[in-house]
């Protein structure tokens, strides 16, 4: 285990950057989510434009090719052709006019995500957290001894001799 700490937690630190990525990175299940959302709203929008668009195409043509539509709409505006007598009538609701809606601008809006450093920054420190963990676990077995803090007493000829080092 002493040989493989660095590389157990090196590997967990990798494992745990590609799970991040994965789930909130650039391109990532998050951004995805909220760009299928966009593509959504993009593609209801859009067909709500072409059914108008096919209503005025169909009134247009009416209007260019069917006399019944063009007199209809020539009396609307009081024209009488010959022999017709007009009559007003009042009291009765006039007749509505369809506006139609031409939209509102949907524009692209930028998807969130977690930023490329803050996934590196994160599996960098789960790499250090896993190897200090590996290595204490190492101590605490007795394969890794840490050296003491003691001051090495040498003994010759049954005189202490202290190590000191020299400037």
């Amino acid at each position: 285990m002493v040989k493989l700490r660095l590389l157990v937690a090196v590997f967990v630190g990798t494992l745990f950057y590609t799970l991040i990525s994965v789930a909130g990175g650039r391109d990532g299940l998050w951004a995805t989510s909220q760009m299928q959302e966009q593509k959504q709203t993009l593609s209801a929008h859009t067909a709500k434009i072409e059914k108008t668009n096919g209503e005025l195409s169909l009134e247009k043509i009416a209007l260019e090719k069917d006399l019944d539509v063009i007199a209809s709409y020539a009396k609307k505006l009081g024209y009488v052709s010959e022999g017709e007598k007009l009559v007003k009538l009042s009291g009765l609701a006039a007749r509505e006019v369809h506006i139609f809606d031409p939209g509102t601008v949907e524009r692209h809006h930028e998807v969130s995500y977690i930023p490329e450093w803050i996934c590196k920054f994160i599996s960098f420190l789960v790499v250090v957290l896993v190897y200090l963990v590996l290595f204490l676990l190492d101590v605490q077995s007795g394969n890794v001894r840490l050296p003491s803090r003691r001051k090495r007493i040498k003994s010759v000829g049954g005189i202490q001799v202290y190590d000191i080092q020299q400037i």
